[in-house]
């Protein structure tokens, strides 16, 4: 297996004590409608075989650096990259501290491109797509339209659900086909970041994702070091794209078309999506662990106590099947 020779090398940024695993190589892909995204891969040589890694919202490649590094210690390549509008790949809209997309099938659709442009002829199989929140929808999407490119899946807490009251999400619906009319790329709602800065870094006692301090403030220390990875609020248009996107997991035969094992990582105490909901959806992939562990929305950037617990599920669902 190689990696591309022809394509620009990109940046990994580095802080006192938290640097790249060994071994990798980050470089700029340009998609078919010119967005250019930044990928990096590990260990090409691995004969276990991929996990082909996808982040939530906000997130970037190096807050992963620990977890990367976990799977290259099981063997195993690993391949990341950040999506459109957010990490170091390309910032869609004036405003680089604000997420937004027009249409969730644009990140469909560049995760399709370098599957099969980037992917195929660089990392060895078996592939185990593996999404956190956002990310987990997007691997389960393509999951669904090519049931056969994944040899396994995890979920960690995916975006399959919102904690949304329901009048929150059809106004969010309805905003966003008012907004065809021309505001779509405006904030929703109006985040309350500094100024001069562009973005706001919320403090460890009000964030709702992870329990560990040491971990929340290692991945602000990263964006203090290169603050072109911030990334703050969402868009009108990214908030009703999302709003369109997960109502499609709530057919009662969603997962139907799922045939590879699929293993769930269920963050009982999560603030931003929905576990029971995420567990009822999951039930309907044929060939589905569940695994429920009481920790917040980032259970790999948990506790050690929590992520442990975490690992331990990854480990025995992989050793089944690999």
């Amino acid at each position: 297996m190689s990696l591309p020779t022809s394509l620009q090398e990109a940046p990994l940024t580095e802080i006192e004590n938290f640097t790249a695993p060994k071994g990798g190589k980050a470089f700029f892909f340009t998609t078919s409608d010119q967005v250019r995204i930044r990928v990096a891969i590990w260990n090409t040589e691995s004969t276990v075989g991929t996990i082909i890694l996808q982040s939530g919202r906000t997130e970037f490649i190096e807050k992963y650096f620990e977890v990367i590094q976990e799977f290259i210690d099981r063997g195993f390549c690993i391949a990341m990259f950040d999506w459109r509008g957010q990490g170091l790949s390309d910032r869609l809209i004036d405003n680089p501290y604000l997420g937004h997309i027009e249409d969730f099938s644009l990140y469909d659709k560049e995760f399709e491109e370098i599957l099969d442009s980037v992917y195929l002829p660089s990392c060895p199989r078996p592939w185990v797509g593996m999404g956190h929140s956002m990310g987990g929808c997007l691997i389960a999407s393509k999951a669904e339209a090519r049931p056969k490119i994944f040899n396994l899946i995890i979920l960690c807490a995916p975006m399959l659900s919102l904690k949304l009251p329901k009048p929150v999400e059809v106004l969010g619906l309805m905003v966003g086909e008012i907004s065809k009319l021309g505001f779509r790329s405006s904030p929703f709602p109006q985040p309350e970041w500094k100024e001069r800065k562009g973005w706001h870094e919320i403090p460890f006692e009000e964030n709702v994702v992870t329990s560990d301090e040491f971990r929340f403030k290692r991945g602000g220390d990263l964006v203090r070091a290169n603050e072109n990875l911030a990334l703050g609020g969402i868009t009108v248009a990214w908030a009703h794209e999302s709003i369109k996107r997960v109502r499609r997991f709530n057919k009662s035969d969603w997962g139907e078309d799922i045939g590879c094992p699929t293993l769930l990582l269920n963050a009982t105490k999560d603030k931003l999506v929905d576990p029971k909901r995420n567990e009822l959806i999951c039930k309907t992939i044929p060939h589905i662990t569940i695994a429920q562990i009481e920790g917040n929305h980032e259970l790999l950037m948990e506790r050690d106590s929590i992520r442990s617990i975490t690992w331990n599920h990854i480990d025995k669902f992989l050793d089944k099947y690999l």
